[in-house]
C-alpha cells in the first residue's frame, strides 16, 4: 500500500534542516537515519511516516536548500539589470550560498557534500547565466545561437574556479567582477564597453 502525501512543513522541515547540517558536516555515508532523529528527538516510525530511505531524506534536504536559493536566482533573471550588475548579483548569490551551507554546517563541510552541492548550485545558476550570455550575444549583434548553450556552461564553471582558486579570492570584489566581464568578453569576443556603458546596453 502506497504511503499518504505528507504535507511540508512542522517536523518535516525540522528533519530536513537537521539532515542537512549532519549530512554536510559529516557526509552521507557517515550519517544514519538514528542520528537524524536524534538531532530532532523523533523515534524511527516517525522518520518513515515522511521518507523511505536516507537516500530520500538526502534528496529532500538538498532540495529544501536549493528552492530557496532558487528562488534569490530566479529574482536575478526577471530584474532587468544591466549586465554589470546581472553579474555582480550572480556572484552574490553564489558566494552567500556557499556561506550559507558553510554555517549550517558549523564551518566544517565534508568533501564529498561539498562537490555534489557545489555541482548543483552551478546547476541552479545556470539558467540565468545562460540569460545573461545570450543577453551580451545581442547586444553585441554575435548570438550565433549554438554559443549561449554551450559557452554559457563552459563560462560558468571557468567562473567557479576562478572564486575557488586562492590567489584570485584574495583580490579586492572590484578587480575579481572586472577580472571576470573581461573573461567573459575575451570568450565572447564581445567589447567590454557592454559591460561599463550602461546607458546603452541593459539585459
Amino acid at each position: 500500500m502506497s504511503r499518504k502525501a505528507v504535507l511540508a512543513g512542522g517536523k518535516r522541515d525540522e528533519i530536513l534542516n537537521a539532515a542537512l547540517e549532519l549530512f554536510l558536516r559529516n557526509g552521507y555515508e557517515a550519517t544514519s537515519i538514528r542520528m537524524i532523529l536524534e538531532h530532532v528527538n523523533g523515534e524511527v516510525g516517525m522518520f518513515y511516516h515522511y521518507f523511505n530511505s536516507k537516500q530520500e531524506v538526502f534528496d529532500k534536504a538538498v532540495e529544501f536548500f536549493f528552492k530557496k536559493s532558487g528562488e534569490k536566482i530566479s529574482a536575478i533573471v526577471t530584474n532587468h539589470a544591466t549586465p554589470r550588475l546581472m553579474l555582480e548579483q550572480l556572484y552574490d548569490c553564489y558566494t552567500s550560498s556557499m556561506e550559507e551551507l558553510s554555517e549550517i554546517a558549523n564551518g566544517s563541510i565534508h568533501w564529498s557534500i561539498l562537490y555534489a552541492l557545489h555541482d548543483q548550485t552551478l546547476e541552479a545558476m545556470l539558467p540565468a547565466f545562460r540569460s545573461m550570455i545570450h543577453g551580451l550575444l545581442q547586444a553585441a549583434d554575435s548570438d550565433d545561437g549554438y554559443c549561449k548553450e554551450y559557452l554559457a556552461s563552459f563560462l560558468l564553471k571557468g567562473i567557479s574556479g576562478l572564486v575557488h582558486d586562492k590567489t584570485f579570492f584574495v583580490l579586492p570584489p572590484e578587480i575579481r567582477i572586472q577580472e571576470t566581464m573581461e573573461l567573459i568578453c575575451r570568450t565572447l569576443q564581445i567589447p567590454y564597453a557592454i559591460f561599463v556603458d550602461e546607458a546603452r546596453y541593459q539585459l
